[in-house]
């Protein structure tokens, strides 16, 4: 247990067996939290994923609340009991479902709540309720995207609780000097690289992607797509890159943890957010402006606070492939283009992106919830 003057901080995630945006970014916060003020707890709601062991890695205990079907709703009396047995001072819950787990079990056992907003774009309706019904019951909200409160607060009471705090990133994990062959990390050994880094999911437009890649093979026959990122969907947008007759030039790599690496030897980074389920503040993106490349984007959600057009990349579309291709295209085909832009993204990430001010900026969050 704590002492008086560290605070435990009580952290709700999914672990699902992928490391998404969300998930990284939890980490990066454990991984950078002030432990001579705050004491981290983590509960999963699933078992035995790369979230816990993550988090254990960083010395935080870890705690299992197991669901024996997905609105189990005894969770929230053992996540009550958890909270009050540690003197948890803040709950707070990533994503939906923790969110009203969450929100429900630290408002009954007397702690403050801080649910998360991580996405700008409509869900499925049992958990966009159980969303907003978090975010009645919290005291603050964070929002990784501006994007992101003007969606949820439109018109639903709760956007004076919101902050808008970004994503943040370790300096250093951009900064390395040393660079692995192409070869040991599974890319071919020359021709341009495209690169697309998220899970294969709804939530990401890969038919307009792969279908922008046709457009651009035809421009530039020697360069290759790598895409780095597992799913549910994995196997169908294999099949749709074979029916397209681009497999042979389209590598599907799966889940890597070396994405850096990889990402260093991209010559164009590409994003293509689905228009329908929009985005945050995507942790590709943010990656590719560490690694000064330049990003193409769909213009969807909180794509357009990183990604201004001309400047830190170029925004494409959301849903047009003829589109995409062309501004992919437009970057493969100008390397003093592609240089400018990639720089212009470095110096938006040193100044809004980097780890620092991402936790001193929840940590803010954290001590004035305390003073109340």
């Amino acid at each position: 247990m704590a002492p008086p003057t560290i605070a435990s901080i009580l952290y709700i995630a999914h672990d699902t067996g992928l490391i998404g945006g969300a998930e990284r970014q939890l980490l990066e916060l454990l991984r950078g939290l002030d432990r001579t003020r705050f004491r981290p707890l983590l509960v999963c709601l699933e078992p035995g994923g790369p979230v816990a062991s993550g988090a254990r890695e960083l010395d935080v205990p870890v705690y299992h609340t197991l669901r024996k079907w997905r609105w189990d709703l005894s969770v929230i009396a053992r996540l009550r009991s958890l909270i009050r047995r540690e003197k948890v001072r803040i709950v707070h819950a990533y994503l939906g479902l923790p969110g009203f787990y969450g929100s429900l079990a630290g408002k009954s056992a007397g702690a403050k709540v801080i649910t998360t907003i991580r996405i700008a774009g409509p869900r499925r309706r049992f958990t966009d309720f159980s969303e907003r019904l978090a975010f009645l019951i919290s005291d603050k909200i964070i929002s990784n995207s501006r994007a992101g409160v003007d969606y949820y607060f439109r018109f639903f009471p709760g956007r004076h609780k919101t902050v808008v705090i970004y994503n943040g990133y370790a300096r250093s994990d951009f900064d390395a000097t040393s660079i692995k062959p192409r070869e040991q990390l599974g890319l071919p050994p020359d021709g341009l690289l495209i690169g697309h880094v998220a899970n294969l999911s709804y939530l990401k437009d890969y038919p307009t992607f792969l279908k922008s890649l046709v457009k651009v093979f035809a421009a530039y026959p020697s360069a290759y797509a790598v895409i780095v990122g597992d799913g549910a969907k994995r196997q169908e947008y294999e099949d749709l890159a074979q029916s397209l007759g681009i497999s042979h030039r389209t590598l599907f790599l799966g889940h890597r943890r070396d994405v850096l690496d990889l990402i260093r030897w991209f010559d164009v980074c590409v994003l293509a957010s689905h228009p329908c389920y929009s985005e945050g503040l995507s942790n590709s993106i943010a990656e590719y402006m560490g690694m000064a490349k330049p990003v193409v984007a769909t213009a969807v959600g909180g794509n357009p606070e990183l990604v201004k057009h001309g400047v830190t990349g170029l925004l494409a579309k959301a849903g047009d492939p003829v589109d995409l291709a062309q501004k992919i295209i437009t970057l493969l085909g100008d390397s003093n283009l592609r240089e400018k832009i990639g720089k212009e993204g470095r110096r938006f990430f040193e100044e809004n992106l980097t780890l620092e001010r991402m936790v001193n900026d929840t940590q803010v969050v954290y001590e004035a919830l305390l003073r109340k």
